[in-house]
């Protein structure tokens, strides 16, 4: 019986325990755009950052990687901070940040005061 519970967790259980821990990428954070450093290596920056939420191709040959953080405060979210890494052949030349947030609330033109939705 012992052999089977071993053979169960060898084959079904240790696997599937593996695909969940590694099916999220990094998180990008101020913190981690902090740690990037202007050459570094492409496989640096997605060992560091993990998988890009876009990727852009530029005309003269770079590629901007973009992350996004978002900042909630309860349901409501309060920014948008968007990481921009630039790559040029393999290594990180440039990088920026954006920050965007949602219109303020204006009680008399808008229905909906919480931000994306409201649910009474």
């Amino acid at each position: 019986m012992a052999a089977r519970r071993n053979s169960f967790v060898k084959k079904f259980i240790l696997p599937l325990i593996v695909l969940c821990s590694c099916s999220h990428s990094a998180l990008m954070t101020y913190d981690t755009y902090e740690h990037i450093q202007v050459g570094s290596s492409l496989e640096n920056l997605m060992e560091k950052a993990g998988k890009p939420y876009a990727t852009h191709l530029k005309k003269d040959g770079t590629v901007e990687y973009e992350y996004i953080e978002r900042i909630n405060q309860g349901n409501s979210r309060i920014a948008e901070n968007h990481y921009f890494i630039i790559v040029q052949e393999g290594m990180v030349v440039g990088k920026y940040i954006t920050r965007e947030r949602p219109p303020p609330y204006d009680l008399i033109y808008q229905e909906e005061p919480n931000y994306p939705g409201y649910n009474p």
